[in-house]
């Protein structure tokens, strides 16, 4: 379900931020999904066009997985990351860092992914769900192998984080709201039970806040709520608390907000955002490039001569055409096939190749780069832009992460490991060719001398090592 269809269902209004965001996410979203379900959305259907005509160009509308597969190449050079020392509770979890059996690696991954297409994800670390009235307790039911008495990795998409406070400018949030698929929420295995009325909404929603006094103490809570149907509200929906924890000693929201370029929270560019446009601009151009294709793959039966309903009273008869057919024609018709000449079949061509380059060339990926040869320079230039915007991206994921293990060890009570240097190392390979290595004085004489290379060319060589611009002749 896309953020936008359960706005007017919120029982508070969405962050101003995240509304007016919204609409780019969406976009940046359906080309990661291949338009899967919305290219009528981005294929509207003709003046006059006939239903069936409609329902057969929008199968025949295939989108590449191009903006997905550019991303992916980014996350993959990202994903070259050591840490260097975790605590003990998360190297005890490291295939399961959420309760769901991810590897740590994997989730960063994903998190990089989601900061790649979003601009911008929420990581954070919940506490755990099991609380023990000492620590022996808590040892106890570790050693065990309990899950739920050690925290969790949490990672948010950026259309999910719904609400958040600031207390002030450049401050870090007091609370956060964001939405969670409901458990119950998936299919049922038996499909042909009856499903239950009303349905659930598909969505939970938590909120995490801070609270400096309260019967608790100081610290934070968590709560859970969901929306179920009331015919007597203005919306349908009324709010339903399921789960309300106290935890005590926090003093800082465990949550991270994982920007593509250091934003404050809430805030952030979509760094792909262009590409996805030049994405959708590609599958509509080749979707009206195959439907040409298709009206124009046979030639057309042309009769001339022959008298039809606009020349007389009487309509001709029809023209009937199979493997044995004759056909009987009055003196002075002809009948023959006519190919449809489609001029705008080259230009259409000819945009989709420049619509491709354009993709490469904002995707920033030298090496996948197609089409006309380009220049070394033009390599280099490309190269080092795509390395600059990885390399701040590695700066980001570098201090996320030491951030990430700073609130885990606040939850867990251990002592946060001394290390040299970051927490994390990001290893960005530079991206440009490396460069050839220079032909020898001695090695262009031998070629000279064997006659690969002419007088003229060693003497042009010569000179533009030596700076000389060479003698004309």
């Amino acid at each position: 379900m896309s953020p936008i269809s359960i706005t007017n269902l919120l029982p508070w209004p969405l962050n101003s931020t995240l509304a007016a965001l919204l609409p780019r996410l969406d976009l940046v979203q359906d080309c990661w999904q291949l338009l899967n379900g919305r290219k009528a959305h981005y294929l509207p259907r003709g003046e006059r066009e006939p239903e069936s005509a409609y329902r057969r160009r929008l199968e025949a509308a295939l989108p590449s997985g191009f903006f997905r597969d550019a991303l992916r190449t980014f996350a993959g050079m990202l994903a070259s990351s050591h840490w260097r020392e975790l605590p003990a509770t998360l190297q005890a979890v490291i295939s399961d860092v959420d309760g769901c059996g991810t590897d740590l690696g994997v989730f960063l991954e994903a998190a990089d992914l989601l900061v790649l297409r979003d601009g911008a994800a929420l990581v954070g670390v919940i506490p755990p769900v099991h609380l023990w009235p000492s620590e022996g307790d808590r040892q106890q039911a570790l050693r065990s192998g309990d899950r739920l008495s050690l925290p969790r990795l949490l990672l948010i998409e950026r259309g999910d984080v719904l609400h958040w406070y600031l207390p002030g400018n450049h401050a870090l949030p007091d609370a956060i709201t964001w939405r969670e698929r409901c458990p119950n929420a998936l299919a049922p295995a038996n499909q042909a039970a009856p499903p239950p009325e009303p349905l659930p909404h598909p969505w939970q929603y938590l909120t995490a806040s801070l609270v400096g006094d309260g019967p608790g103490g100081a610290g934070m809570d968590l709560s859970t709520e969901t929306l179920v149907a009331d015919p007597q509200a203005p919306s349908g929906w009324r709010t339903q608390r399921l789960d309300q924890r106290h935890y005590r000693g926090i003093n800082q929201l465990p949550a991270i907000w994982y920007a593509s370029h250091g934003a404050a929270f809430g805030e952030g560019e979509l760094p792909h955002l262009g590409l996805a446009h030049q994405y959708l601009n590609h599958f509509r151009c080749q979707s009206d490039y195959q439907e040409l294709l298709y009206r124009t793959a046979l030639p057309v039966g042309v009769r001339t001569g022959v008298a039809g309903p606009m020349g007389s009273s009487s309509a001709s008869e029809p023209v009937v055409l199979g493997p044995n057919s004759v056909i009987d024609l009055p003196e002075g018709a002809s009948f023959q096939f006519v190919e449809i000449q489609a001029r705008s079949l080259a230009e259409h061509r000819a945009w989709l190749e420049s619509l491709d380059q354009g993709m490469r060339r904002d995707a920033l990926i030298p090496a996948a780069a197609q089409g006309a040869p380009r220049t070394a320079m033009e390599i280099s230039m490309a190269a080092s832009q795509a390395y600059a915007l990885l390399q701040s991206q590695a700066i980001q994921k570098a201090s996320m992460f030491s951030s990430l293990l700073q609130h885990w060890c606040a939850i867990t009570g251990e002592p946060l490991p001394v290390q040299e240097g970051p927490a994390l190392t990001v290893e960005i390979s530079p991206l440009a060719p490396a460069p050839k290595p220079q032909p020898t004085v001695s090695e262009m004489l031998q070629l000279q001398e064997r006659g690969i290379i002419s007088e003229q060319a060693l003497r042009q060589w010569l000179g533009d090592l030596a700076g000389i611009a060479p003698a004309s002749t």
